[in-house]
């Protein structure tokens, strides 16, 4: 924040600043935010945990991030994830017939 007013974003591959409430570049399409893109899974809610935009990886969670996967931002790495336990496998304990009918 500059002089306590809120900094528009600005696109991290073409420059041209955009609206606060916007969420990618009207001049090239790339997002002005850098969102983690874990979507969740059959136990785990999505993360959505918005990164520094320099960041490929997302800080909370480890997944890629939305920079990442529109090129532009980059990791000599892999994702390095920590996977849970096989959710599906976990969730055989609900055929129990103690929750049948």
């Amino acid at each position: 924040m500059a002089n306590g007013k809120e900094e528009k974003p600005r696109c991290v591959r073409c420059g041209k600043p955009g609206k606060k409430d916007d969420l990618y570049c009207t001049g090239c399409g790339a997002p002005l935010v850098n969102r983690c893109l874990y979507q969740g899974d059959l136990l785990n809610d999505p993360c959505n945990h918005i990164n520094d935009r320099t960041a490929a990886f997302c800080a909370r969670c480890g997944s890629r991030t939305a920079f990442w996967k529109a090129g532009l931002v980059h990791a000599p790495y892999p994702e390095n994830k920590v996977f849970h336990v096989n959710e599906l496998e976990e969730m055989k304990w609900f055929l129990h017939p103690f929750f049948a009918d």
